[in-house]
């Protein structure tokens, strides 16, 4: 399995290609729990992996392979019990495979003005936010539950409502651009998310997840048998 994985090169500008392929590397890589484990042992020692794990409101991201140079990054997720209905897209697209548990899987349209130039780059947070007169509308919706696997492109904009405790393998393509939207459905307010090089650094800091974190996620990965 490792070994595909070093081999591996991912082309996004055929995406059905890109879709086919990268769902067969995360289907192969989460029936192989030695390989997973390895990967994330391997992540917690090696800096340059650990340090792109993170902690969000909404779900963990542990890096544990990244080859953006050959056009992909395998992230494991693990929702946390907290739900917020922010549509948003990504810098890139991706591809997703469901582990255990579900979620409820909602595509949007933006509807009204967005003047990009009236968000400043300084709105990173919700509490950072700035009114628009965006709406969001519900067009597609779909239940994903274990096994389920899906190619969204950065264009899309989506909502995920997770159960507790669902695991996803997550593989990104490079970043398309320089920011993702983010939006609150109740009150049209908007804010950013940039990658690494232009995010502020009071939010790379609250990002952070220590090695006893890192652990208790893993630990928790086992009793759910995922590795």
């Amino acid at each position: 399995m490792l070994d595909e994985l070093d081999r591996l090169v991912v082309d996004w500008s055929d995406l059905p290609k890109a879709r086919a392929q990268t769902k067969e590397i995360l289907t192969a890589l989460a029936e192989d729990r030695a390989a997973l484990t390895q990967l994330l042992e391997r992540a917690r020692e090696e800096e340059d992996l650990f340090d792109k794990c993170e902690h969000h409101r909404l779900l963990d991201k542990l890096v544990v392979y990244d080859a953006l140079d050959r056009g992909f990054r395998i992230r494991v997720h693990v929702s946390t019990e907290d739900h917020r209905d922010r549509p948003h897209d990504h810098r890139f697209t991706f591809t997703s495979l469901i582990v255990r548990g579900g979620y409820r899987h909602v595509r949007h349209e933006l509807v009204g003005r967005l003047a990009e130039q009236e968000i400043p780059a300084q709105a990173q947070d919700d509490f950072d936010a700035v009114a628009t007169d965006l709406r969001v509308v519900p067009r597609f919706v779909t239940n994903e539950q274990a096994g389920n696997c899906y190619t969204l492109h950065h264009s899309e904009i989506h909502t995920t409502y997770t159960t507790p405790d669902t695991v996803s393998l997550f593989l990104r393509g490079p970043a398309e651009k320089e920011r993702s939207i983010i939006t609150e459905r109740e009150t049209g307010r908007v804010w950013w998310r940039f990658g690494e090089d232009k995010e502020k650094a009071e939010r790379q800091g609250s990002k952070r997840i220590s090695k006893d974190y890192f652990d208790d996620l893993t630990g928790r990965l086992r009793a759910m048998e995922v590795l």
